[in-house]
């Protein structure tokens, strides 16, 4: 019996509402990152080469601090789904990395069951505002993330700058924090964590 082929998403399907199950069902043309936002779908170009390279090497330093913390099950993700309560319709951004803490073990069966504490998103050219305006504000509604990193290299793609928002205790936003490329980002979600974009280990 010859089985239907699933009709395939892309960029067309841009601002298509749907609901999870919906576009579970699809399948996905590859080249393009696809969110449910307030339940309609997002699709925005995959990251190019120097903004991969910046992911990995936030990815490097984390997975250093992981490793000498087992303790605490941290786990670090790519391409995960923050699910964002009380929207008006699934609402699921896919963070450029993800830390969480006390990740179970054996993992959950859906996103929705944990939240990290940590999310990182490197910014490309043409989706600034979707890192710095529509993440700020979702992430800040997902109450378990302490802490949400922005690596901007908009002025220099080599040297770029860390926007580093936390969350403190009665208040009302992010408190954010400017780091200038050469300069140390002291975290407080994640303790004696220190992140400099400029440092890289030696060979």
């Amino acid at each position: 019996m010859r089985t239907r082929n699933r009709r395939a998403l892309g960029p067309a399907d841009h601002g298509r509402v749907m609901s999870l199950e919906q576009c579970l069902r699809l399948r996905e043309t590859p080249g393009y990152v696809y969110e449910l936002i307030d339940g309609a779908l997002v699709v925005s170009p995959s990251p190019k080469p120097r903004h991969d390279y910046w992911v990995e090497f936030v990815r490097a330093a984390l997975q250093d601090y992981v490793t000498k913390h087992p303790q605490r099950a941290y786990k670090l993700s790519e391409r995960c789904d923050v699910v964002v309560p009380d929207r008006p319709g699934e609402t699921r951004p896919q963070p450029d990395l993800a830390a969480y803490r006390d990740y179970p073990d054996p993992p959950p069966e859906d996103w929705k069951d944990v939240a990290p504490i940590v999310v990182v998103e490197v910014i490309s050219a043409r989706r600034e505002k979707k890192d710095t305006i529509r993440n700020r504000h979702l992430y800040w509604s997902a109450k378990a993330i302490r802490e949400y990193w922005i690596i901007d290299p908009s002025s220099d793609a080599l040297a770029p700058t860390l926007i580093a928002l936390k969350r403190q205790r009665d208040a009302p936003d992010w408190v954010e924090q400017v780091v200038p490329f050469g300069k140390s980002f002291k975290s407080t979600a994640l303790p004696r964590f220190t992140l400099n974009l400029k440092r890289r280990k030696r060979k």
